[in-house]
């Protein structure tokens, strides 16, 4: 470590002693012109493109003379702004209002024997900026650094001051610069291939998904088809029925009018199969076949619906059929568990007219979103205590409406959970981002859902949560594709 000398202040009228130096410090009748505000602090005022190198120390003599080297600098055709700080708390201070800072001129013993080491830290640790070339400076001969501090700290170089005349300090400036321009091309380039990894990712999980909605979206089709070739059959089947047995009532009808005292025999055989009753329940029984078609048929189309192939173009579709499709696609999740009670989903529709969208990139959001909220449910319930279970009434509210100014829908979905914590919030709609436990969760499906909402609708993905209370998603939607 560093001893504390009493450190010799540099005067304007020493300077002889530095011997083949050029001017890097004034002589004892030259003006020095620089800018200085009430700290002290100098800044020079440039231009935004400029290189930011800051010197450290508590000697003005230091600063001015490092001041009259380098304020006419320039490197690769971009000049340098000189910030100055006296002191490793000014520093600190200065460093957070200039974090484009490429290297410092760092002095180590000033108010404190490791005041610079202690900027140093701050700068690698608590502002974790690993670019910023760090240069230790000392006037005191002999006292160097150990390497161990030079590793453990991450310090670029090390200089005595009486080394840095006019030519070395160039020199370090030049390859300062040069260091951090490498290192920041490199951390740049390392974010643009993250970013693109990320986006080849989304990519990928967009086209699977693409493809294993295609693909279901066939396979329902076609199933749709081998059900409804029978389906059609049992339903005009039941029609046919239905007048087949009013007939046979009615033509028993007339034969109780005619023969009112008909022999034992069909007397007993009327009390046998119960006739009365027959009369009475056959229709019902048909009544309810033909609504378990009906039923079977919606189940069909709604399916369909759901796993749709988009054209090209936006067509006219109903929200609130897709929104359908999609609940009845969940609907075995909705259902009570051994981890909690049934999800109750209540809609609240409006008037909503058709709208020009793909409805199955639609389908995909609500999906996404529903999906998350029973999942919210199972962690909460699986943290529960058997009063808790019971006391808790899970509920999913869907509320569509038009916007005030007529062109725009709103479908909000919004759950009784926890709630969204305030720190994880400006990261719901980030690729990759997930709270789900790995093999879970890929953390695309609200970021593909907005990419659906905002980039192929021109609409807008929105969500309002409060800790203990719920979440509520806003998904906006213009009427119309403006052309």
């Amino acid at each position: 470590m560093f001893t504390n000398h009493n450190k010799e202040t540099l005067k304007l009228n020493n300077l002889e002693n530095i011997e083949n130096t050029e001017i890097i410090f004034p002589e004892e009748d030259e003006e020095i012109l620089f800018v200085e505000d009430d700290t002290d602090t100098y800044v020079q005022i440039t231009d935004k493109d400029t290189w930011k190198i800051m010197i450290v120390d508590d000697e003005p003599a230091v600063h001015q003379a490092t001041q009259l080297v380098l304020q006419d600098f320039t490197f690769e055709n971009k000049p340098v702004t000189l910030i100055s700080a006296y002191s490793g708390k000014e520093a600190i201070e200065l460093l957070n209002q200039h974090p484009q800072t490429a290297f410092v001129l760092l002095d180590v013993v000033m108010e404190s024997n490791d005041a610079g080491l202690k900027v140093v830290k701050y700068i690698r640790e608590r502002l974790e900026n690993k670019l910023v070339r760090i240069i230790l400076r000392t006037g005191q001969p002999g006292e160097a650094p150990e390497e161990s501090i030079i590793i453990d700290y991450d310090i670029n170089d090390y200089k005595l001051k009486v080394e840095l005349d006019h030519h070395r300090l160039i020199t370090t400036a030049i390859t300062a610069l040069r260091a951090y321009r490498y290192v920041h091309s490199l951390e740049e380039r390392t974010l643009e291939l993250t970013k693109t990894l990320q986006e080849l990712k989304r990519t990928q999980i967009q086209i699977l998904q693409s493809e294993k909605m295609a693909t279901l979206g066939n396979l329902v089709a076609g199933v749709a088809h081998e059900v409804n070739n029978p389906l059609g059959f049992i339903k005009g089947s039941i029609r046919n029925i239905e007048e087949y047995i009013e007939d046979l009532f009615s033509h028993i009808e007339c034969y109780q009018k005619i023969y009112p005292n008909p022999e034992e025999k069909i007397s007993k055989n009327a009390k046998d199969i119960d006739l009365e009753y027959l009369n009475e329940d056959l229709p019902k029984l048909l009544f309810s076949m033909k609504i378990a078609t009906e039923r079977i048929e919606d189940i069909s189309t709604s399916l369909r619906t759901f796993c749709r192939s988009d054209t090209s173009e936006k067509i006219n579709c109903n929200i609130h059929k897709g929104i359908d499709s999609t609940i009845l696609i969940l609907k075995y999740r909705l259902k009570a568990n051994n981890i909690r009670p049934t999800i109750e989903v209540v809609k609240e529709y409006g008037n909503l007219p058709h709208i020009e969208c793909f409805l199955g990139q639609l389908n995909q959001v609500f999906m996404n979103i529903i999906a998350n909220a029973i999942d919210v449910f199972d962690i909460v319930s699986a943290n529960q205590t058997l009063p808790e279970f019971k006391a808790k009434a899970y509920k999913i509210v869907i509320k569509t409406e038009v916007f005030t100014d007529n062109t725009t829908v709103i479908i909000r979905i919004k759950d009784n959970g926890p709630g969204i914590p305030e720190e994880i919030k400006s990261h719901i709609f980030d690729n990759l981002f997930t709270t789900k436990s790995v093999g879970q969760g890929t953390g695309l499906g609200l970021a593909i859902a907005r990419q659906i909402v905002e980039e192929n609708h021109g609409g807008r993905l929105s969500f309002n949560s409060t800790l203990g209370e719920g979440t509520e998603f806003l998904i906006e939607l213009p009427i119309s594709s403006y052309k």
